[in-house]
Parts: structure tokens; C-alpha cells; sequence
């Protein structure tokens, strides 16, 4: 993966669980489904290839306002578990507890979040390797929720979308926010501080048609999630007629791409 886990989280986590979340079905009744899907992933101009085959696991109760998601897949070399739980509140699924972990080649990731609407915080642990000095990133902070704010994970965030729950803003945006590790403007794949700080980065999407297939699709700035992005080329995401994802491509740095792929059944 980029950097071998460009960071773990910063190169899987938000996009792999942007994806692979949105498969519930729209029934009152408590829904399990599973699905499989895949992860292809180029790096270095082509020097380095990843192929995972995973499977997605939910659960959505929209009568108790709950929902589970497990995704869990093994490749060569290559590993990943992501957890995420969440709760119907105030007309929108709100994340409660996420949980990834991400191996390549001997290089772990591990992110573990808390949301506290209570008393209106995110608490953010994080650890993870950069790519090629292995050098250690690390978080634990606590990000206090802005009033007026939404926030979601990714998952919830696709559950939104699915379920037709995200309001746009007035230029039909869609736009969210996200917790993560704050990133420095001119961040390198292997740059460290010596203190790192987390944020409600924000996520906007902007959902078109595409003029060849006419399914919808929607792009977003993916710099505020990963020092490998690319300026000025965002990640692409094509959604089926059940505004579940299909495919997400990541544009990178250095050569690297990553294609996501999903079957909704």
C-alpha cells in the first residue's frame, strides 16, 4: 500500500471504510448482510502490487437505531480488520466506537476512536509506521465537537448517503466532518513530529452523473486525509442505483494508485 500502510490509516482506513460501508438494505427490521470485495493496489510506478479479497459483515436495526460493521480481509503479506458501531441520532447515524488495524509486510496500524456526544468530544488514538523509514506516528487527543457540525466516520457517513439522511448545503455540496490525524501542509510520506495533534477535518462531496455510464459519482480532496494524495486530483467514487459504492479510485503520489471494488448484491 503506498508506503506499505502510507501510514496504515492514512492510506486505507478512510478510503476502504468510505467504501465498504454502505451495504444495508433499507428494511425496518434488523438487517444482516455480508458482501465481498476488492482492494488492488499499485505502488512505485508499478514495482510494488497488493491484492485483497475481503469480506464486509452489517448489521442495521433501523427501528432500535443501531448499526454494526466488521470487514476483514488477508492477502499476501497484507492484512486489515476495521469495527465500527453507531446509533440513529437526531435523524442521522452518528458514530459511537470505530476500530482498524492494517499489516503490510510486518507494518502495523492501529486507530481506536471514541465519540462522547455527551460531552461533545471525539477521542483519537493512533499508531502507525510511515512507508520507507518506518518511522512511528502517533495521536491521542481528544477533538471537541463544534456545535452546528455534523460529524461522522466514514461509515456513517455512507449510511447517510445511502439512506438519503445527509441534507446538502445550498450548492448541493454534501459536506461532514471527519476525525483524524491534523496533517502539515507540506507533509512528506516519511516526515514525523515529535507531537501530533488530531481534527475534524472537513469532507465534502460533490455528487454528479458521469456522461458515459449515468451512474452518479462524487469526488473529494483526499490531502486533508493522506500525505500521499495528490494536489488537484481528487478520489473518484461511482455509486450503483442504490446509492451503495461500486468503485473508488485513488490517485497518489510516486506512482500509486489504489481501485476499490464492491458487489451489493
Amino acid at each position: 500500500m503506498s508506503r506499505q500502510v502510507i501510514a496504515r490509516r492514512d492510506f486505507f482506513s478512510l478510503p476502504l471504510a468510505l467504501l465498504l460501508s454502505p451495504l444495508t438494505r433499507a428494511h425496518a427490521a434488523p438487517v444482516a448482510h455480508s458482501a465481498p470485495y476488492r482492494v488492488e493496489v499499485s505502488l512505485l510506478y508499478g514495482a510494488l502490487t497488493y491484492r485483497i479479497e475481503e469480506i464486509l459483515a452489517e448489521s442495521v436495526d433501523r427501528a432500535g437505531g443501531r448499526y454494526e460493521v466488521a470487514m476483514t480481509g488477508e492477502g499476501d503479506g497484507i492484512a486489515n480488520r476495521i469495527e465500527s458501531t453507531g446509533t440513529l441520532r437526531e435523524g442521522r447515524w452518528a458514530p459511537l466506537r470505530s476500530k482498524s488495524f492494517f499489516s503490510v509486510k510486518g507494518r502495523e496500524s492501529r486507530a481506536d476512536i471514541t465519540y462522547d456526544y455527551a460531552a461533545r468530544q471525539v477521542d483519537y488514538h493512533f499508531k502507525g509506521e510511515t512507508f520507507f523509514l518506518r518511522r512511528l506516528r502517533v495521536v491521542d487527543d481528544v477533538v471537541p465537537m463544534r456545535d452546528g457540525s455534523l460529524v461522522d466516520d466514514a461509515i456513517s457517513a455512507t449510511l447517510n448517503y445511502a439512506d438519503q439522511r445527509w441534507q446538502p448545503q445550498a450548492d448541493g455540496s454534501l459536506v461532514t466532518h471527519i476525525v483524524r490525524r491534523k496533517i502539515a501542509s507540506n507533509e512528506g510520506p516519511d516526515d514525523v513530529q515529535a507531537r501530533y495533534r488530531a481534527e475534524l477535518a472537513p469532507l465534502t462531496l460533490r455528487v454528479a452523473v458521469d456522461a458515459e455510464t449515468r451512474k452518479p459519482i462524487a469526488r473529494f480532496d483526499l490531502t486533508r486525509f493522506s500525505s500521499w494524495a495528490k494536489q488537484n486530483q481528487p478520489a473518484l467514487i461511482t455509486f450503483g442505483g442504490d446509492r451503495r459504492p461500486e468503485r473508488l479510485s485513488l490517485p497518489m503520489i510516486l506512482g500509486t494508485s489504489v481501485q476499490i471494488s464492491l458487489k451489493t448484491g
